[in-house]
């Protein structure tokens, strides 16, 4: 029997079992996203700074997005068992090398590595599943799962290293994610197939490894861009203007390069489909939006003063409001509810958020009342991913839906990679202007500055403190309170820009000419990334 017609998994596995394992091989190629779900602890462990921290999560997210286009060809070529357990077998010795070493450099390197490890995981995923379901039905079924899966993961993993870290350092978490990986590795190897593989056999000709490489510039020098243009004080940094140019000079390059191609890397002819186009957009300006939470979480541990442990019900309520839209919304696309009518019910969903985060945002609030807004913004996540994603790859032309999965993932990272850029960028103006104005307000002839100051050191000398002592702590209290004014303040500022901004949204799509209906096809060769 030839190799690609062996079943994948071992005669005694059930169908339940081996679905199992499948979604865990999925889960567990996202674990190394978790690390950033406690930027304090994980700049505090390396000594970086937020610019540097928000650069490793684009290094990660880059590298899988990057080698995600190569993998469609590499998979064909190894049996799969041995390719995951060579996955596995990659991403535990990075993880080991990072566990002894607290080199931020090092943790990089880790990090692309990683995300190639991620992409060839999830790569597997994927080719096992979908190409096997029939029925629209079975595949709008089993993309949800997908999505769901994909969406879970982060807060799902946030909940995981809040546990760690609420008893250990941040070094622990890589203990962890070996002990994932290990007991995933003995899985695959107990129920797999040695020689099973999902394709017949091809050999690693024609690759388009060049375009690999321009293609990987091309994403870290855009997101390296992104994230350190306002720090770097974007094109008048000679540094970052010389980056640009290469980079303009090497997308030429590879634009070039892939419409010269037979069979090239990523086909750029599928940009002459518009409602692709439109698609893309979407998705940049949806992750523009997801990404904007995080200052959320920020809030509640810098303001609220919550500890790692207690933001689980947070994430908690983030897990229950996408799971549950995602479902409900995968009963309206069955039910060929229109896609765009659906987008539109997910940004009115993801402007209830926001309208409910104006409202709460202060020095005084309590992290309770933050679980209903995070489901909301739950409920939003799953009322739009599910149909835009159906929507880009429904429009994609006959023979490129798998360009347009990778594209689809790309522009996830280029609306990730906006995100922080414009969450550093507002941050700066607001609490630039925000501080202007408690300089205005806090002078020494305001009455109510000696009077507060005196009052937070009474109550130290009251707790049996010294003279000296009390001064002291006064001012680094007195300090902190002003900080946290200034942070709340800046939340609420941006929320206020991102709010209008989703309005803008909502209308544009109200009042644009007509959408053409894009009618749902998921045909055999689309894999969703």
């Amino acid at each position: 029997m030839q190799a690609h017609k062996i079943p994948l998994f071992k005669h005694w596995v059930s169908e339940g079992l081996a679905r199992a394992v499948i979604f865990a091989i999925l889960m567990t190629s996202l674990c190394c996203f978790a690390l950033y779900s406690s930027p304090v602890t994980i700049m505090g462990f390396y000594g970086i700074d937020a610019t540097a921290m928000q650069y490793g999560m684009v290094v990660i997210y880059g590298s899988t997005v990057t080698f995600l286009a190569l993998d469609v060809r590499i998979v064909k070529r190894f049996a799969s068992r041995g390719y995951l357990l060579l996955a596995l077998a990659i991403n535990g010795i990075c993880t080991l090398i990072c566990f002894y070493s607290r080199n931020w450099t090092v943790f990089l390197i880790g990090q692309f590595l990683q995300g190639m490890t991620c992409a060839l995981l999830s790569g597997i995923v994927l080719n096992l599943i979908f190409p096997r379901l029939e029925s629209t039905r079975a595949k709008v079924i089993g993309y949800t799962i997908l999505y769901a899966g994909i969406q879970i993961s982060v807060p799902l993993y946030a909940i995981f290293c809040s546990a760690i870290l609420y008893v250990r350092d941040f070094n622990w978490l890589f203990y962890g994610i070996i002990i994932l990986l290990i007991l995933l590795g003995l899985t695959v190897l107990i129920t797999m197939h040695p020689n099973a593989r999902l394709h017949k056999k091809l050999p690693l000709y024609q690759v388009d490894w060049i375009g690999y490489i321009y293609y990987t510039y091309i994403t870290l020098a855009l997101g390296y861009i992104l994230v350190y243009g306002q720090q770097l004080d974007w094109l008048d940094n000679p540094y970052i203007k010389v980056l640009s140019l290469i980079l303009g000079l090497v997308l030429i390059l590879f634009v070039l390069r892939e419409m010269r191609l037979k069979r090239p890397l990523i086909d750029l002819r599928i940009f002459g489909t518009k409602n692709f186009v439109l698609g893309l957009l979407l998705l940049v300006i949806f992750y523009l939006f997801k990404g904007s939470t995080g200052l959320t979480y920020s809030y509640v541990e810098n303001v609220l003063a919550t500890d790692s442990i207690h933001t689980i019900p947070l994430w908690l309520a983030v897990i229950a409001g996408t799971l549950l839209s995602m479902f409900v919304t995968a009963r309206f696309v069955l039910s060929k509810t229109n896609l765009m009518q659906l987008m539109l019910v997910g940004f009115m969903i993801m402007a209830m958020y926001y309208g409910y985060m104006l409202l709460f945002v202060s020095v005084a609030g309590e992290t309770l009342d933050f679980i209903l807004p995070m489901f909301i913004y739950g409920l939003a996540t799953g009322a739009l991913f599910v149909p835009i994603v159906f929507f880009t790859a429904s429009a994609a032309p006959q023979g490129m839906a798998l360009y347009a999965s990778l594209l689809g993932i790309f522009a996830r990272f280029v609306g990730f990679c906006s995100s922080i850029a414009l969450n550093n960028q507002l941050q700066l103006y607001t609490k630039g202007a925000i501080r202007e104005k408690l300089r205005e307000t806090l002078i020494e002839t305001n009455p109510l500055i000696p009077s507060v100051w005196q009052d937070i050191q009474n109550t130290y000398i009251n707790a049996g403190n010294d003279m000296y002592v009390a001064k002291n702590a006064s001012d680094f209290l007195f300090n902190k309170l002003i900080k946290q004014q200034l942070f709340a303040r800046a939340v609420r500022d941006y929320y206020d820009v991102m709010f209008i901004i989703l309005l803008c949204v909502i209308i544009t799509l109200l009042l644009a000419p007509r959408i053409r209906n894009v009618v749902l096809k998921l045909r055999k060769d689309n894999i969703p990334y």
